[in-house]
């Protein structure tokens, strides 16, 4: 009972700080704000000129609306994507944080074990990050909800959730990793400044992965997060993909739906070899509980050692 405590009592810590630091909150959000800039001046029109390309012939059957409702979604799908990204690295930040200010050596006074310690600064970047992609993705489906249809179904809403809850335990897995080697608040910040103006394009926010050559899309694909993407595009804008397609009604015999996957990468594709989504779920399982294998052998080593 006394170990329970302590992992909530130190869990609770880490989430407060986290939530009570307005300067994190503001740079946990900066990537998905700048992918809501780069859209509102640049890839919109964009994207939607690669969908008119797709529908070519089918403007009567296929409603304008629909298009940029769908264009819509993908945008909704990079802004979730990256905030999968930098929420988590944020909330890790502590770790950095608290080795700087030598609070592990506090924490090591304590009778709690390192593993115990370790256990709660997961956690509570895992709880807090999700929480706070659950509002952008909340938030997110209103806005497009007002402004037309998304045709999503309940189950849909429930597989997004799901995504989006893998993709939080996944990167915080991942950055957990990461931090091990940052020792100063300066050094975690200047890898965050490469990673906010990397991690969008590796994983497909910025522009659908199909848009590169095929070593590099192999690359991209291996990511983790990258699957992650694949997925919660598939949930969020399956839906009214379908309803293009039901519109058409097979007059084009699925030309149509088969450039759309094609073009804005709605496949994991992996030395051409075109992955199921239910095959994705598992890659970024498995890789998820590789990464926690790694933190539970080698954390408990490192921790508290300067």
């Amino acid at each position: 009972m006394a170990k329970l405590r302590g992992f909530l009592g130190l869990t609770k810590r880490n989430m407060l700080v986290f939530f009570t630091d307005k300067g994190t909150l503001f740079f946990s959000m900066l990537t998905p704000m700048i992918i809501l800039l780069l859209y509102i001046l640049f890839l919109k029109n964009s994207l939607l000129s690669s969908l008119k390309d797709a529908a070519t012939g089918l403007e009567n059957l296929v409603a304008a609306k629909d298009m940029e409702q769908f264009v819509n979604g993908l945008l909704l799908t990079g802004i979730i994507s990256s905030a999968l990204i930098t929420i988590p690295y944020n909330a890790l930040e502590i770790i950095v944080r608290d080795r700087e200010d030598r609070v592990d050596l506090d924490m090591l006074s304590t009778p709690v074990k390192r593993f115990v310690i370790i256990l709660s600064y997961f956690c509570a970047a895992v709880i807090s990050a999700f929480m706070q992609a659950m509002v952008v993705l909340a938030v997110g489906i209103g806005i497009l909800s007002m402004s037309g249809d998304m045709y999503l179904t309940a189950l849909d809403i429930a597989k997004l959730v799901g995504a989006v809850f893998l993709g939080t335990v996944s990167s915080t897995s991942v950055f957990m990793v990461v931090m091990m080697f940052f020792k100063s608040m300066g050094t975690c910040g200047a890898f965050m400044g490469i990673l906010s103006a990397v991690s969008g394009f590796v994983i497909g926010a910025y522009m659908p992965l199909s848009q590169f050559n095929k070593g590099i899309q192999n690359v991209c694909n291996l990511v983790p997060a990258t699957g992650i993407t694949v997925l919660i595009r598939n949930y969020l804008t399956g839906g009214i993909l379908r309803h293009m397609d039901e519109c058409i009604g097979g007059l084009d015999n699925g030309a149509f739906m088969k450039a759309m996957l094609d073009v804005f990468s709605y496949n994991t594709v992996v030395g051409g070899e075109i992955w199921t989504l239910n095959l994705t779920w598992v890659y970024v399982i498995i890789s998820t509980v590789i990464f926690i294998g790694v933190l539970r052998v080698v954390y408990p080593a490192v921790f508290g050692r300067k």
